[in-house]
């Protein structure tokens, strides 16, 4: 195994086990540089999103490398502003990306109207324009409703916060028997994360002679689970694709999931609807 290992997705796309994540990462050659960085020391997966307002600079560090496209893994997610026309939403997307596809296209949040917004993802996966398509914080129950509104294609990934403190058990085996692949953003804890100084992970981090954060990427990745860590540190970029040369034991594996308290940090999609519309990012164009 190594940064360009994949798993199968449930329409035959191979999808890669570890990308790189720029949520938060600045408009700019803050994130065209992670990009370019990440491509360069074996990522072959980018995600981003809309409402990131970073898809241009990631467009850039993607022309930057001399990675061919095909090799490359890209992500984006639709916004709520474009639940009711997921066509133009990706389109728009594209051409700040500057590609003619992305790999994975998924709503961002179950947002009012999202069941109907994902039956024109299944078209656009049709058409071409996106060769998977997915759900993002989207609980078993939002799953279901999807095929109640008429959904024929089984959501190929659900990404999701998942990490030791927040280790979703039952949503992974309820995707697990539907064949979806979760996708964890976040897998370190995110901003404030206390997860890397907890001695259950420094004392392993310690014993296998590897970094906390390497601890907790290959605990997810052991389940099966597909991570996307941010940073646009290289040093960072480069220790957290470092996570293919040693393994985890069945005890360790234990040890790490005993952390888990539920924990979430991200808002609660069960009320997202509800969410006060200042408290979302607002929407910049990059230059």
């Amino acid at each position: 195994m190594d940064s360009k290992t994949w798993v199968e997705l449930n329409n035959g796309v191979k999808m890669p086990l570890l990308g790189l994540g720029v949520f938060r990462s600045q408009a700019g050659e803050e994130t065209r540089s992670a990009v370019r960085t990440a491509l360069e020391y074996g990522y072959r997966m980018i995600d981003t999103a809309r409402i990131y307002c970073n898809e241009r600079s990631v467009g850039r560090g993607l022309k930057d490398s001399v990675v061919p496209r095909d090799q490359v893994f890209v992500t984006t997610k639709l916004w709520k502003d474009d639940f009711d026309d997921a066509r133009r939403g990706l389109e728009q997307s594209l051409e700040r990306l500057g590609l003619d596809y992305v790999d994975l296209f998924l709503l961002h949040w179950p947002f009012k109207g999202f069941a109907q917004a994902y039956l024109v993802l299944e078209q656009l996966q049709k058409e071409g324009l996106c060769r998977a398509i997915g759900v993002s914080n989207f609980k078993q129950h939002h799953i279901e409703e999807l095929f109640a509104a008429g959904a024929t294609v089984m959501p190929q990934v659900n990404q999701v916060e998942c990490h030791p403190q927040n280790s979703e058990d039952e949503l992974l085996n309820f995707c697990c028997q539907r064949n979806i692949v979760v996708e964890a953003y976040s897998p370190l804890g995110g901003e404030g994360q206390t997860i890397m100084s907890d001695p259950r992970i420094t004392s392993l981090a310690q014993y296998l002679k590897v970094t906390p954060a390497q601890v907790i990427l290959r605990w997810n990745i052991q389940r099966g689970v597909v991570v996307i860590p941010k940073s646009i540190h290289a040093e960072r970029i480069i220790e957290n694709s470092q996570v293919f040369n040693f393994e985890l034991s069945q005890d360790d594996m234990d040890t790490i999931s005993s952390i888990n308290g539920n924990l979430r940090r991200a808002y609660d999609s069960d009320r997202i609807d509800q969410r006060p519309a200042s408290t979302f990012p607002k929407i910049v164009e990059e230059p």
